[in-house]
């Protein structure tokens, strides 16, 4: 089994990478990050890009459908998470995080990619007066970057 995985070296992919060739000892990882944090490793054994069969690095916007030849599945974990980035830069956020993401499984549906795996995470923050609640808060603010990712599941 031969998977693409963007966003291979950020918060989560180095897990995953793990635990992918752990359970699947023969499976094939194609990395596609843009390496903004691989020098931000502490306590690591190894470098993320250590046991993926190639590793692109490079910017989400920018892969190519030739990446996508003879994969399998497609785990896409890269996008931008930061909400005061998200709120600063809202028409490049919007780029990565629903454009690229929407080009992406069109380009490996075209390719013959069996599964697409878009992993997410949305936090949802509110402001309560006078401290913590314990009750349900009516009124939810969205940040931009959270409405974009529930576009995208959306999409």
């Amino acid at each position: 089994m031969k998977v693409f995985v963007t966003g291979n070296m950020g918060y989560i992919g180095p897990v995953l990478n793990r635990v992918l060739t752990e359970t699947f000892p023969k499976i094939k990882i194609v990395g596609f990050d843009s390496g903004f944090f691989g020098h931000s490793l502490t306590g690591a054994d190894f470098t993320p890009e250590q046991g993926v069969l190639v590793q692109y690095f490079g910017d989400v916007r920018d892969i190519e459908p030739v990446m996508l030849n003879g994969v399998d599945a497609v785990v896409h974990l890269a996008g931008v998470s930061n909400d005061p980035i998200g709120v600063e830069f809202e028409d490049v956020t919007e780029e990565i995080n629903r454009r690229a993401s929407v080009r992406l499984a069109e380009m490996a549906s075209s390719a013959g990619v069996k599964n697409f795996v878009f992993a997410s995470s949305c936090s949802m923050y509110g402001q309560a007066e006078g401290g913590q609640e314990k009750r349900v808060i009516p009124r939810i603010h969205l940040q931009h970057t959270h409405v974009q990712k529930l576009e995208q599941k959306m999409t």
